[in-house]
């Protein structure tokens, strides 16, 4: 009877199992076939968020210049262009590069697909109106305001006195200011094409600017600041100096490199373009006269060592990036030959033959 018992009880127990096991095996099932449609349900819900919404017809939109890929995403979202504004992010970080979207006043027809919609803010197609300007590179601050007179967008006394008393609110402004600086916001101008609207003021352009410098540049600046000794300003500073001194751009590294190495042995920069600055000129000349390079300015970086209080020009992003990156080399010296290039020299003996030799 025993043997009967325990045969009982281990057949109860094995049924006991089968049904447990059944039933984890149905709960597992169950698990899968429900995260299988969470997955379907998000895959569609993403796939549904990079398709265009059902909207049709022409559709008109605005880009202010300077506007980050986050604020384009909102203005498409808004416009129906687009379903989603991350989604739009997204896309732009993987496939398209949001640097090259133009500003403007924009006109498409609906439905248009994310790989359209960037082609198109790339190429800067399907702009209306708005007031076209390009401000090139190595303009000064009263170049880039007498520009935006002659376009009739603001006033140029007015904009200059913000330029140099202006509060903006910018984490690239909060520097301590040099109290000879001429404008504060010299080399924040950044230089690009840009579309205004017909009543911009002073204040509104000035702000599309620093935006643009600061969706452009100011990372690549933040990011390098001290790695060889110099905050972002003088970094600034340096690529102002270098977009008045260089024509080709294969140079400009080059001659980075040069104020770089006359920097470190405190040997004076003798920059005839920030001598030039100092003398209140607009368009700057190849050379300066000796009695000008004796002028008694903190600009005057023949007769003080060192940069200049603050930048000279606002410089493109090509010398920006030469000071980020400059070239490392000896040379503490260079002429212009007369075509655009430079004849570059380590002693100053050798600079006297090739000033000899190119500036006769």
């Amino acid at each position: 009877m025993r043997n009967n018992n325990n045969i009982v009880q281990r057949s109860r127990l094995n049924r006991t199992k089968r049904n447990k096991n059944r039933k984890n095996s149905n709960i597992k099932i169950a698990f899968i076939f429900i995260l299988l449609f969470v997955i379907v349900v998000a895959g569609i819900n993403v796939a549904n968020s990079f398709a265009s919404p059902r909207k049709t017809g022409e559709v008109s939109f605005n880009i202010e210049p300077g506007s980050s890929v986050a604020k384009i995403a909102e203005v498409l979202e808004e416009s129906k262009i687009i379903k989603s504004a991350n989604s739009f992010r997204i896309y732009c970080k993987l496939f398209a590069d949001s640097s090259k979207f133009k500003a403007g006043q924009y006109s498409v027809n609906r439905p248009i697909d994310f790989k359209d919609i960037t082609e198109l803010l790339s190429k800067g197609q399907n702009r209306t109106n708005g007031v076209k300007v390009t401000i090139p590179e190595g303009f000064v601050i009263t170049q880039v305001a007498t520009l935006m007179e002659s376009k009739e967008l603001g006033n140029k006394a007015e904009f200059l006195e913000l330029a140099k008393t202006g509060d903006f609110d910018y984490e690239f402004l909060k520097f301590d200011l040099d109290p000879s600086v001429k404008f504060k916001l010299e080399g924040f101008m950044y230089p690009d094409t840009y579309f205004f609207h017909e009543n911009a003021t002073s204040e509104e352009i000035i702000k599309i600017l620093l935006d643009t410098f600061k969706n452009k540049v100011w990372e690549k600046l933040k990011t390098a600041s001290n790695e060889n000794g110099l905050d972002y300003n003088q970094l600034l500073t340096l690529a102002s100096i270098v977009e008045k001194e260089a024509v080709k751009d294969d140079e400009r590294a080059k001659i980075a490199g040069v104020f770089l190495n006359r920097i470190d042995i405190d040997m004076s920069l003798q920059s005839c373009a920030t001598v030039q600055y100092a003398l209140n000129r607009e368009k700057f000349s190849k050379t300066v006269t000796f009695e000008e390079t004796r002028l008694e300015s903190p600009y005057n970086t023949y007769k003080y060592p060192g940069l200049p209080p603050g930048p000279i020009s606002n410089p493109g992003i090509k010398s920006i990036e030469a000071v980020i990156k400059p070239d490392t080399n000896k040379y503490l010296f260079f002429v212009a030959k007369g075509d655009g290039s430079h004849q570059f020299s380590l002693t100053y003996d050798e600079h006297l033959e090739a000033i000899q030799k190119y500036q006769k």
